[in-house]
Formats: C-alpha cells, sequence, structure tokens
C-alpha cells in the first residue's frame, strides 16, 4: 500500500518541480522543499485519517460533504475541474522539455506542435477505456524513484561544488516557489480513498501514508540538493536529467525521456480521465449541461474529454507563441488544487473531535490559506466565482424546495 501510495503522488512532480524551484528561488529552493516535505507529512497524515472515517471511492469529497454541505461538494469538484484545465498540458510540455537534445525543437511553436500532438494521443487513450494502470504506473514511478536516488547521491558524494552562501531573503519570490511546490502536495487527497480496500484501516492506512511522505520528501530533498550543489563537468541533458549522467553517462537523456514521458503520459490519463467522469456524473445533479454526461460504448465521457483537449491544444498553442510558459501554468493549476485541498482540511477540522489530527488540520489550514494568496488575482476572482456559484444554486434549491 505504501509502494500505491509513493506511485500515485510523486508521479511527474520529481521531474517539474525541482528546476522550476531553483529557477523561481535560486538557493532558497532547498529551504521550500523541506518546508513542502513537511507539509506532505502532514498532509497524508491528515487524509489518511479522514480515509478511516469515511472508507471508501467517496473519500475527501464525503467529508467535505459530510461537514458543510453539497454546495461545498460541488465547489471541491469544481476547483478540481479548474486545476485539471491548466495543470495537464505543463505535465505533456514537461515530457518535451526532457527529450534529449538531439530532438528537442528549437522553436517555442515546435515543442507546442509536440506536446499538443501527445495530447492527442493521450486523449484517444483515454476515450477508448484504457484501464490497468495503476501497475504501470507504480512501475514507473518506482524506477523514477530508484534512479534519480541514487543519481542525486553519487552527485552529493563525487560531484559537489563549493558551498555558496544563501543570499537575502525575497520574500514575495519565495512565496511563488512555495506555491509552485504545492504541486509536490497534490495527490495525498487521493490516501483516502484507500480506506475501504485495506484490513484494519484504522492502523494501516495513517501509517503507511506518512512512510509514503516520508520517502518523497527524501527523494524530493536528494534531487533537489544535487541540483542545487552539485557540478557536474561535460553535462548533458537539462534539468533533473543531468542526475542521470554519473551513472548512464550519454544515454542518460535517452532513458530520462522515455521515464518521463511514461510518468507524465500516466499523469495526464489518470486526472484528466477521473475530472471527466466527475463532471459527467455533477451534469445529472448540479445544474451542469446535460451533454457533458455523454459517454460512448466505453462508458467514458468523451465530450468532457474532448472539451479538455480543445483547451490544452489552445495553451499549447499560447505557449509556442511564448505568452504562457511551464511555471505559470503550474502556478494556475495549484490555485485551484490549493482550494481543493483547503475545503478538505477545514473539513477535517470540523469532523475530528481528537486535539492532535483536529490541531494538524487547522495549522494546514492556515498554511493553505497563506500560500494561496500567492496566486494569480485572475485565479483568486475565477474561485470567488466558483463559490457564489455553489453556494447561490444551493440557497435557490433550498427556497424551491421550501
Amino acid at each position: 500500500m505504501c509502494c500505491m501510495m509513493i506511485g500515485s503522488v510523486l508521479g511527474s512532480g520529481i521531474i517539474i518541480l525541482p528546476p522550476l524551484a531553483l529557477e523561481s528561488s535560486g538557493e532558497w529552493a532547498i529551504v521550500g522543499w523541506l518546508l513542502t516535505s513537511l507539509f506532505g507529512v502532514a498532509f497524508a497524515y491528515l487524509f489518511a485519517k479522514v480515509g478511516t472515517i469515511f472508507p471508501g471511492e467517496g473519500g475527501v469529497a464525503s467529508s467535505v460533504a459530510h461537514a458543510f454541505g453539497p454546495s461545498a461538494k460541488r465547489l471541491a469538484a469544481y476547483t478540481l475541474a479548474g486545476a485539471v484545465l491548466f495543470g495537464p498540458a505543463a505535465v505533456l510540455l514537461t515530457v518535451v522539455e526532457y527529450l534529449p537534445p538531439s530532438l528537442l525543437p528549437d522553436t517555442s511553436m515546435g515543442r507546442a506542435a509536440i506536446a499538443a500532438g501527445l495530447n492527442v494521443v493521450c486523449a484517444g487513450l483515454i476515450i477508448s477505456g484504457l484501464k490497468n494502470m495503476s501497475r504501470f504506473a507504480m512501475l514507473l514511478a518506482t524506477a523514477a524513484t530508484g534512479l534519480l536516488l541514487a543519481g542525486s547521491w553519487l552527485v552529493l558524494l563525487f560531484h559537489t561544488g563549493p558551498s555558496v552562501p544563501l543570499p537575502p531573503f525575497d520574500g514575495e519570490s519565495f512565496g511563488y516557489t512555495m506555491l509552485l511546490l504545492f504541486w509536490a502536495v497534490v495527490g495525498w487527497e487521493v490516501v483516502a480513498n484507500f480506506g475501504g480496500e485495506v484490513i484494519n484501516p484504522r492502523r494501516t492506512v495513517p501509517r503507511a501514508a506518512v512512510m509514503a511522505a516520508i520517502v518523497i520528501g527524501v527523494v524530493s530533498l536528494s534531487v533537489t540538493a544535487a541540483l542545487q550543489f552539485g557540478n557536474l563537468p561535460g553535462q548533458t541533458g537539462s534539468g533533473v536529467a543531468i542526475l542521470l549522467q554519473p551513472l548512464f553517462g550519454s544515454m542518460a537523456p535517452w532513458l530520462m525521456g522515455v521515464l518521463t514521458t511514461g510518468l507524465c503520459t500516466i499523469t495526464y490519463l489518470v486526472f484528466v480521465g477521473a475530472t471527466a467522469r466527475l463532471l459527467a456524473h455533477l451534469s445529472k445533479e448540479s445544474g451542469l449541461p446535460d451533454i457533458l454526461n455523454r459517454r460512448n460504448k466505453k462508458n467514458v465521457p468523451w465530450v468532457v474529454v474532448a472539451l479538455y483537449t480543445a483547451v490544452h491544444l489552445i495553451q499549447y498553442f499560447l505557449f509556442g507563441l511564448e505568452i504562457v510558459d511551464l511555471a505559470g501554468l503550474v502556478a494556475i493549476s495549484d490555485g485551484f488544487f490549493l482550494t481543493n485541498a483547503l475545503l478538505g482540511t477545514l473539513a477535517a477540522f470540523r469532523l475530528f473531535t481528537k486535539p492532535f489530527p483536529k490541531a494538524v488540520a487547522i495549522i494546514l489550514s492556515f498554511a493553505i490559506l497563506a500560500v494561496l494568496t500567492q496566486s494569480h488575482w485572475q485565479v483568486l476572482v475565477a474561485l470567488g466565482v466558483m463559490s457564489t456559484f455553489c453556494f447561490y444554486r444551493s440557497r435557490k434549491r433550498l427556497a424551491k424546495a421550501v
């Protein structure tokens, strides 16, 4: 179970985030990762406890509904849907960034075209009803984790440069880095869904979750430290791929390209496929257009998948024009993910009765709220509109019932 959690949470974040954090905060990136790792352990513990209260597929959504009612549950669903409007495009653009140098296009539009082609393939796989990806995803995540951990330690042991003192602290850039790094915490919400599938969940689920969070934290800190302090002569490749050079030499970019393609593709399939089904289900009860629930013979809501594909293709075009970038897409997506997580932690605070999990829930809620304030103002406006719509619909239905 611990390995399953590592595979579902680590995903493509270990590829995307370390270079972005270094670019945003420089030498302070390692501090940001340390805080993110601590948040990860707290999130894992909290959502595992939620899984013991509401075992089964409902997970965090069930806790939000029990704590705040159906309108809050719909808001949680809409924020997840908003995050998936932007996050998957960043995931597939990462695949392009980790292509071997000989295959990497020189222009932004060329890179966008490759990501768009991969997006169309992924959408076709979702519509075809592809199943049983979990074992393949876990295998890829385990392989990437082992290779990156080994490469990072080799770099830290034998290829470190002279130590550099920390520069003056820049609160604005560090806050933006924390917003980006929240991507590493995304995924712990699914821990609650494991509660109904294990024996003695009250003991097994929290222990497995905390253990998985510690492993993910060690891997993330090792990779970031190696990128930040490493000094490899004659580097080939870019970003995290550099860490495989001591092990595989000139073959490192090719191996990293394969691992990145696999991890990012599965991340896209899982998030878009799950969110498409969620929106199709909500169209029957929350006022969304009925057309969103149109399904093919494989019971896949193809209309939602097509809409997501269209939005992502537009984003690739904007990336090609250099209007948006990878970090911007991650930051926008994280704003919606943060709101989703905030609803979960507030629900946990309201539902828990014991002091320790209640304290963890309120501390995390304040931390999430602090990071959420770093989001783009457009994201905050969109979240305000979503909240107003959900609660207005709820009041309107209550008035009709009366």
